[in-house]
């Protein structure tokens, strides 16, 4: 993580969990299911407290993190505990719990620790940064016009020796002349700046233009996977009706299949719009952008991942690199609310099929 990203996650971490009081609301919730578990205590209602809780939860903003940053939540162990998913795992507890809350109530302070221990490690870790280091911004490399993108290579597109090496190169190079012939640019101008191990990590310096449409397409990408999970969970509610006539269900299935398969046709829409390229006279940049289109989807669908740190507000740039940085910042919101609601989605059909 860059020491501007750590400073930017500090700020969001103050304002989402310190600021909220994310804390004391946990622990109030968690002191009504103490008192209601106690035998011969005269029950309490904790619908107030739990109500004040999911509404602080719900409020949490994950938009502007970037990977590695809600990779740090999860190393602090509250990952889970924050936004719809905390929500949902709260009522899970309730839930699971309906006859026993004793051990609702023992969850819960587990919960409340872990939020607890994760507040007490940020303010170590930014005090002893803070007090002891000085950092200039300026010697960014990143120059003003671009922005910090990283690729990751992991799961099945993960680089274990030459000839992985080869082929994803091979890949992303498709990619990025793609994207870059699109807006009259190039490969070369995805300048590499960094690598790091673990799961591969490829930190480039992007043009904004170019950050802008790898964030698009990603982002079109995950509407498709949004509206065919929504169609399975169709799937699901019609399987809980027990119906008879079960071609509603195989429709449905048709349906999602359908939209799937057409997702690459209206990614590559959106593109030419977005672009405002010309099928009469452009017909080489858009069959190098669908090329870009399809491999970018590959790789993510394998299990790669695309990033970005995005620049801070106050960063001086000319209108036209101004609008492109808010295109982006726009892209990115929406992604990391899409991928939130695949993922409480995913829960529930999977758990729905189990």
């Amino acid at each position: 993580m860059q020491v501007t990203e750590l400073n930017q996650f500090f700020e969001w971490f103050n304002d989402n969990i310190n600021d909220k009081n994310l804390l004391a609301e946990y622990l109030a919730f968690y002191n009504k299911l103490a008192i209601n578990s106690r035998q011969n205590q005269t029950a309490q209602s904790f619908k107030e407290e739990k109500e004040q809780l999911f509404k602080t939860l719900n409020s949490i903003n994950f938009q502007k993190l970037t990977l590695e940053q809600i990779k740090f939540l999860q190393k602090l162990e509250i990952d889970d505990l924050l936004g719809n998913i905390g929500v949902q795992k709260i009522n899970d507890v309730l839930f699971e719990s309906n006859i026993d809350i004793a051990n609702a109530s023992e969850r819960i302070r587990e919960f409340t620790e872990r939020i607890s221990n994760a507040i007490t490690k940020v303010k170590n870790l930014e005090t002893a940064i803070t007090e002891n280091f000085e950092f200039d911004e300026e010697e960014n490399e990143i120059p003003d016009d671009s922005v910090l993108m990283r690729v990751y290579f992991q799961n099945d597109v993960s680089i274990g020796n030459l000839t992985d090496f080869k082929k994803l190169s091979a890949m992303w190079y498709d990619i990025g002349r793609g994207i870059a012939m699109a807006q009259n640019m190039s490969p070369e101008d995805f300048h590499i700046i960094g690598a790091k191990k673990g799961s591969i990590i490829i930190e480039m310096a992007v043009a904004v233009g170019l950050a802008t449409t790898v964030s698009k397409i990603l982002l079109e990408a995950l509407k498709v996977a949004d509206r065919c999970l929504d169609i399975l969970k169709k799937v699901q509610e019609v399987k809980g009706l027990k119906l008879a006539n079960k071609q509603i269900e195989t429709d449905l299935k048709k349906e999602a299949l359908l939209e799937k398969e057409s997702g690459i046709k209206s990614i590559l829409e959106v593109a030419i719009k977005d672009l405002k390229l010309d099928a009469n006279q452009q017909g080489d940049k858009i069959n190098a952008i669908e090329k870009s289109i399809i491999k970018l989807i590959d790789f993510t669908k394998n299990g790669g991942e695309v990033d970005f740190v995005q620049p801070n507000e106050d960063e001086e740039y000319d209108n036209a690199v101004r609008k492109e940085v808010k295109k982006l910042k726009e892209n990115i919101s929406e992604i990391r609310l899409l991928e939130n609601k695949i993922k409480l989605l995913e829960n529930k059909v999977n758990g729905e099929e189990n």
